[in-house]
């Protein structure tokens, strides 16, 4: 019987030339190596080899064996990968979302519906959203549209809105309101994790300057002690962000306010049901 190690050996032996290479970079030793492909060649009863005073070299014989062995060799690999991403699948819950807030909203929700599971995350835009759910990545997507397709089960699932935080003493401080266009030109702060709404400040207001910050901490000391204005949601205030002294004033543009939507392929409905109940 061929076993795998002997596939492996062979390869190497392609792969390096000689017995001494190959059995170096298999961290074996050469007389290993040579009984190995002695007792290769027994199993196939031909021979593989040409044997000369100072080389080994591979027959007609030996070339076609080692051309198969490296082709069983990556079927072995992706059987192993396809067998432990489908154990992973049926053991963890893969969330995707446009945004961060309504993503940790679902991930705690999944880690107390399903507590045996492991439960992973990420924010993407909402196109490549779609494209994870249908190949497989995600079980769960959150986007800010409700998307039509048949075989989609869809759930509304929260919304969010924005606000300017300005600084005590801010010119437009007092407002009970404001577009973004009246303060388009002003420098921010401006958070990095925001998942798609990073594209709203940009787009609304091109004249700004945004200081971005990668670190949440960082941006929240810069909040307490800068003049800068920066944004807020309603959802990251029930949370636990800290906006320091400052006054919130809403956001009027429409597109400062969206409802969220979570989304699983109906045939993977059994798996998450829990999470849309």
């Amino acid at each position: 019987m061929i076993e795998l190690e002997q596939l492996k050996q062979l390869e190497a032996f392609s792969q390096y030339g000689t017995l001494s290479k190959a059995a170096e970079n298999l961290h074996i030793s050469q007389p290993t190596l040579t009984r190995s492909m002695q007792k290769l060649e027994d199993e196939f009863g031909v021979p593989l080899f040409r044997r000369t005073k100072n080389r080994l070299e591979f027959n007609e014989n030996g070339e076609l064996a080692a051309d198969y062995a490296k082709r069983i060799l990556e079927q072995s690999d992706i059987m192993l990968e396809r067998v432990r991403a489908l154990d992973r699948a049926g053991r963890t819950i893969s969330i995707g979302s446009c945004a961060p807030m309504p993503m940790l909203a679902a991930v705690q929700n999944a880690a107390r519906q399903y507590p045996n599971m492991t439960i992973s995350s990420e924010c993407k835009d909402c196109t490549p959203l779609v494209e994870g759910l249908r190949s497989g990545l995600y079980q769960i997507i959150i986007l800010t549209y409700h998307p039509k397709e048949k075989d989609l089960h869809v759930r509304e699932s929260g919304s969010e809105s924005l606000f300017f935080a300005f600084p005590h003493g801010h010119r437009f401080a007092d407002r009970s309101g404001i577009y973004m266009k009246e303060i388009d030109g002003e420098n921010m702060l401006l958070y990095s994790d925001i998942g798609f709404w990073h594209r709203l400040p940009r787009e609304k207001m091109p004249h700004s300057r945004f200081l971005v910050q990668t670190d949440r901490f960082a941006f929240e000391e810069l909040v307490a002690s800068s003049i800068l204005p920066c944004f807020v949601s309603d959802a990251a205030l029930a949370g636990d962000w800290e906006t320091a002294d400052r006054v919130l004033v809403p956001i009027l543009d429409p597109e400062a306010s969206v409802t969220y939507y979570m989304v699983c392929l109906k045939s993977m409905l059994p798996k998450v049901k829990k999470l849309f109940s």
